[in-house]
């Protein structure tokens, strides 16, 4: 698997009897620029271009990797969609440059692609059968993890890097509004099942803080036990009065954040761990929201951390019905701008599903934990 961007530049594994780049003047070889110049050159460069970058020697390439996360968490999300004719790629779009990329994918005919999770495509074998299985794809570090697929129905499908208490790496399987779980340890093939018996009700998984959390129906909230006997321990929180809508929850660095989607309006609610209830929040401050129609593009990025931090936040980026506008919205309901997805050439009927967000500095966070445990 492969990234490539508009000028068809292929990202590849460097080749071993690839010559040195040197002229025949006294000059000091690419190869060997210090820290400090390759680090005002990265500062210039999109995420994509950032991989190309650590393609050109071996030199860059321990640069690009030592800096990788640093640099992720720099980027704005990214739009991620598919074109119906496509058989073995998705495409990444930059709505505040104009830029678009292609990754090159394994084949995904027969195959049901569950969004994204944790900066990984996730997809399944469309047909069941005993040999079905569920691949793990990150698109920017060309990492694949393939697991056979879990025994139950479920509609969801997440990644996550727990500490219980060592560092171990889990899929999970679940159905909206169900009151089971399916999950597949990084140490076993196996999948195993939590069944809290109408006890408790899944509507949303996150994780926060190496922990894994989950709401139910009223905005009741526990912790996820993965044990060899799973269990759920519900926390004492006070409840939201009057709450309606659909319901997501999110962690992030600092906070573990509930969404309430009311039609076209949605209420961020922060969990105060000292207080144990959930307070609404009237700003965001420097976060944004984006949203797309599925639960995998739903997120908060902080623009503090972007290279360009004179994008507008303190609101909500979300397409439009017919995906050819992504709008941003302030907090008290002013619309600041449109953003034309794809100079509007890209039609919903061209489109394998809805497009959807991709968080760059996900695409490592999972990465290190995998990798460790193949």
């Amino acid at each position: 698997m492969v990234l490539q961007g508009d000028s068809d530049i292929i990202l590849k594994g460097l080749r071993s009897n690839k010559k040195k780049m040197v002229d025949n003047s006294n000059r000091r070889p690419w190869s060997e620029l210090p820290d400090a110049l390759l680090y005002m050159i990265t500062k210039l460069l999109g995420t994509i271009d950032y991989l190309m970058f650590g393609c050109v020697c071996r030199a860059w390439r321990l640069y690009a990797v030592a800096n990788r996360q640093e640099f992720m968490a720099s980027q704005p999300p990214l739009v991620m969609f598919m074109p119906n004719r496509s058989k073995r790629a998705c495409y990444f779009y930059n709505i505040f440059d104009g830029r678009k990329y292609k990754a090159k994918l394994p084949n995904l005919v027969g195959k049901i692609c569950y969004r994204i999770s944790y900066g990984y495509l996730v997809v399944e074998d469309q047909i069941d059968a005993v040999n079905s299985q569920i691949w793990l794809i990150n698109p920017f570090t060309r990492h694949e993890l393939r697991v056979l697929s879990p025994p139950l129905e479920h509609n969801r499908v997440i990644l996550a890097s727990l500490e219980t208490p060592l560092s171990k790496f889990v899929i999970i399987a679940f159905r909206r509004y169900d009151s089971y779980l399916q999950f597949c340890r990084s140490t076993y093939a196996d999948w195993s099942h939590c069944d809290c018996n109408d006890h408790w009700i899944f509507v949303d998984l996150t994780v926060y803080k190496r922990k894994l959390y989950a709401i139910t129906t009223g905005a009741g909230i526990g912790v996820v036990n993965l044990n060899s006997c799973p269990y759920v321990t519900p926390l004492e929180v006070k409840s939201i009065p009057n709450l309606k809508g659909g319901l997501w929850l999110r962690g992030t660095d600092e906070q573990l954040l509930l969404i309430n989607a009311i039609g076209n309006n949605h209420e961020v609610y922060e969990l105060n761990f000292l207080k144990m209830e959930w307070v609404k929040m009237q700003n965001l401050g420097d976060q944004a929201l984006f949203l797309d129609y599925y639960e995998g593009g739903l997120g908060f990025s902080n623009k503090t951390r972007w290279k360009d931090s004179e994008r507008p936040s303190n609101g909500r980026y979300y397409f439009d019905p017919d995906n050819t506008d992504i709008w941003f919205h302030f907090m008290d309901g002013r619309r600041h701008q449109s953003f034309p997805f794809m100079g509007r050439k890209c039609m919903p009927n061209t489109l394998r599903f809805k497009p959807s967000w991709y968080f760059p500095h996900e695409s490592c966070n999972v990465d290190l934990s995998l990798k460790s445990q193949d």
